[in-house]
């Protein structure tokens, strides 16, 4: 990909990063242009300004504030609200101050709260600011701590949190015990990645982001969100002189006897999504034939050796692909030594894009991760959940879920390949740079929703162009299909055939304004 090209949708894109990338960022900051107390000044006035617009001059406001720079700001917050007349009150939460937030703590003249439920019970604020623990809370918070914070959540009122959510990992996004639940949350100068990973997406309604001088330690952060205008240049209006041959061609192998479903959800994503795809095949077990015959008018066949309705490795038909664009191997394919045969007869043969999901990923667990460093394919991308993802990289669970950003991106690195792990949210590599996708919904959490992911990046990978960028837009439009669907629908109600059916209001939600 042309370096002009990244440059302009970086641009675009939303920078994310991780609390030790803010830490080194304050810590740059400080050291070559602003005091801390000073940067501490303007988060607590940027944030001010933001918390302004929500309340009322009735309001009652509870600031609860922890001894370091969070509590800082806090107070800050805290000095702008009295002295513009609300009724604020601050309420420490610990003994041990800061020097920048006990300075703070000297500016403010209002109420300090010392026995917190007898003011919870007489005064009822009915707008509560949390202020407790910044990016740097990376260990489990103290019981007391978890009492504190439950104690507020359980409290009616209009809550706010500063920077990220008292509780959450910044990196992660894990709850350390107990995470703050807010309608707000404004975060500094950044976003964090803790901020949508695991618990962090759920922790608050809305997110604001102020800024405040911090500048960056380095100039390339590999994580960003990707956004609707990064992947228009993806769907670029068709020349009319034109025919199929000039879109690519792709196929897609799988099925079994046990799961026949979950191929033709994959090719129902792709022909759904007219995406630029000019061909499809679809390659099955020959004895189930009559099961796929004209469930797809668009289908063509490649009728592969199977043995009880599990396909086998067919050299003879895995020839005929080899000059295809893409390929996809697992939806329903089964985990067998034959799929991990097909598999690596693609790795070392197929010099196109090849997409690994499902089954293929679980034979290529068991029988040989290290194939992949052997490929000839201009890329392969793998598309596990967290479990398949364990299996592929032989960590826990636990461990993943706390770094998947970083065990995403080596792993990637590692094996010369592109990684789409699949979560709430899911994070998107290459190895150099990273994606996080926020779109979609609780009801993606259904059998069928990876198998129609994997048919939308088969059909973005007919083209070989910005390979990652494809990746990640697949991840995007399954997540912004499922949410159109969710308006329509329910979450709860949500299936994975609702979703292929609202790709293509998906894509129109894209490419419209532009090829008008």
């Amino acid at each position: 990909m042309p370096s002009w090209t990244w440059y302009r949708f970086r641009l675009i894109m939303k920078k994310v990063i991780t609390a030790l990338e803010a830490k080194e960022n304050d810590a740059y900051t400080i050291s070559n242009f602003t005091l801390s107390i000073d940067l501490m000044e303007k988060a607590g006035e940027m944030s001010f300004k933001l918390i302004k617009e929500k309340i009322k001059k009735e309001d009652k406001i509870l600031i609860v504030a922890g001894g370091g720079g969070n509590g800082g700001d806090g107070l800050v917050i805290a000095r702008y609200l009295f002295n513009e007349n609300y009724d604020v009150s601050i309420h420490l939460a610990s003994n041990h101050l800061k020097e920048e937030t006990s300075i703070n703590l000297k500016r403010y003249l209002g109420k300090v709260i010392d026995n917190l439920d007898t003011y919870l019970k007489k005064d009822k604020p009915s707008i509560i600011i949390d202020a407790l623990f910044g990016v740097g809370l990376s260990t489990k918070i103290k019981d007391s701590y978890i009492e504190l914070i439950n104690k507020l959540n359980q409290v009616n009122a209009y809550k706010v949190s500063i920077d990220i959510n008292s509780g959450l990992d910044a990196t992660s996004g894990l709850n350390l015990g107990t995470y703050f639940k807010s309608d707000l949350t404004i975060t500094i100068e950044d976003l964090k990645s803790g901020l949508f990973l695991n618990d962090g997406k759920a922790a608050y309604k809305e997110l604001k982001v102020v800024s405040i001088g911090i500048k960056p330690a380095k100039s390339e952060y590999f994580l960003h969100i990707l956004e609707k205008e990064d992947i228009k240049c993806l769907f670029k209006k068709r020349d009319e002189n034109s025919n199929k041959g000039s879109y690519g061609r792709v196929a897609l192998l799988g099925g079994s006897k046990l799961t026949p479903g979950a191929l033709l959800l994959s090719y129902n994503a792709l022909a759904s999504l007219r995406c630029g795809v000019g061909y499809a095949l679809v390659g099955i077990p020959k004895s189930l034939y009559n099961i796929y015959a004209l469930k797809n008018e668009e289908n063509i066949y490649a009728l592969f050796n199977d043995k009880d309705g599990n396909i086998l490795f067919d050299e003879e038909n895995l020839k005929k692909l080899l000059n295809y664009s893409a390929i996809l191997v697992g939806p329903g394919i089964g985990t067998s030594e034959e799929v991990y045969k097909i598999i690596s007869y693609l790795i070392l043969n197929f010099k196109g894009n090849l997409v690994l999901d499902a089954d293929a990923l679980n034979s290529l667990a068991k029988y040989g991760v290290d194939i992949l460093k052997k490929k000839v394919c201009n890329s392969i991308t793998l598309t596990p959940h967290i479990k398949e993802f364990s299996r592929l990289s032989n960590l826990e669970i636990n461990v993943i879920l706390s770094n998947s950003v970083e065990i995403c991106r080596d792993f990637a690195k590692k094996y010369g390949v592109i990684v789409n792990l699949k979560n709430n949210v899911s994070v998107i590599s290459d190895g150099i740079n990273s994606y996080l996708n926020i779109t979609g919904n609780a009801g993606l959490a259904k059998g069928g929703s990876g198998d129609v992911l994997s048919g939308i990046t088969l059909g973005l990978l007919n083209k070989n162009d910005h390979l990652l960028l494809r990746v990640a837009s697949a991840a995007y439009l399954l997540g912004l299909s499922a949410d159109l669907a969710k308006e329509k629908i329910n979450e709860y109600s949500l299936l994975a055939r609702d979703v292929v059916d609202f790709l293509p209001q998906a894509i129109i939600s894209i490419v419209e304004k532009d090829n008008n």
